[in-house]
């Protein structure tokens, strides 16, 4: 009997030791890595990626609230609306430039940064909404202060389109919203995270790494969630995008984002695409959606063709 609690007792601490591992390696991105990355891949910079698309964004520096600086690309606007792109959870800025590249084209300005703790900019930790909202309210900030800016979107990727509806929800400037494969809460797709980011097994360890990665971070996951948040972006207008194959976040979390959100928001749910996919794979279709969407929204008119405005 000693023997059998002896061993459950020390299995359930290595259990314990792995999650919290996992958690850190989660909620951690070291800079000098990314530095290094960058170093030898040259080609993926923004700046390079962006000649590729052909889009003539400048680089910038944003410098948040709490003190970090943060790398940024803009490409002014022509028709006096701007979206600011945030991309997903260990991605950077040139993961969002062929969607900017097709916004430049439609005359917005548009305004690509690597969150903190991600790409060029400062920061190791992720804190999946703690403290990234610092991010998005510096690049607010920088857009009101560029000539004949009149109405700000926004467009995210993954954890970036939900970090842009907790975002909307607590700041009234920003006038529209779109959301690529949100997660609704970080419980919602927990069990998808741990699997393919770390490659253990949902059960155990799913709800050990939440459990860690909330202590390590002095948070409540809950509050952070989407799911709390969109409600408040009511009656701005929100278009929430998923495909029913996401390997890396739960599906069915979309309807209850849709259920909570209010009538202004629209759904565009696709069964047979996975994470991130609908311009890749729908590309006339997201053209035609997306673009009707921010001209009624941003630029209070319809959009009669898919020319340049």
């Amino acid at each position: 009997m000693v023997t059998f609690v002896g061993i459950a007792v020390l299995s359930f601490i290595v259990l314990c030791v792995i999650a919290y591992r996992q958690a850190h390696r989660l909620t951690y991105s070291s800079q000098k890595n990314r530095h290094k990355h960058y170093d030898s891949h040259p080609e993926l910079t923004p700046t390079t990626v962006g000649q590729h698309y052909q889009l003539n964004a400048h680089p910038l520096s944003l410098v948040t609230a709490d003190g970090l600086n943060l790398s940024a690309h803009y490409t002014p606007s022509c028709n006096g609306a701007a979206i600011i792109l945030s991309h997903g959870y260990k991605m950077n800025s040139s993961e969002m430039i062929p969607i900017a590249a097709l916004f430049a084209q439609h005359g917005y300005g548009v305004l690509l940064q690597d969150q903190r703790a991600h790409g060029m900019s400062a920061g190791e930790q992720i804190s999946f909404g703690r403290d990234e909202w610092y991010d998005l309210e510096a690049a607010v900030s920088f857009l009101e202060k560029q000539l004949g800016i009149t109405s700000i979107g926004l467009f995210g990727n993954s954890m970036g389109g939900a970090l842009s509806l907790c975002y909307a929800a607590r700041d009234s400037r920003i006038k529209a919203v779109i959301a690529q494969s949100p997660y609704a809460s970080i419980g919602h797709s927990i069990k998808k995270g741990v699997k393919q980011f770390t490659g253990l097994p949902p059960f155990p360890f799913a709800p050990l790494v939440h459990f860690m990665a909330q202590r390590k971070l002095k948070i409540n996951s809950s509050k952070l969630a989407p799911l709390n948040a969109i409600a408040k972006i009511h009656p701005r207008p929100v278009l929430l995008m998923m495909g029913g194959q996401d390997h890396y976040v739960e599906p069915q979390g979309i309807f209850a984002l849709h259920d909570a959100a209010g009538d202004s928001t629209e759904l565009w749910y696709v069964h047979d695409l996975d994470h991130v996919e609908f311009h890749e794979k729908h590309p006339v279709e997201f053209e035609r959606k997306v673009m009707t969407f921010y001209a009624h929204h941003l630029l209070n008119r319809p959009l009669k063709t898919t020319n340049n405005p």
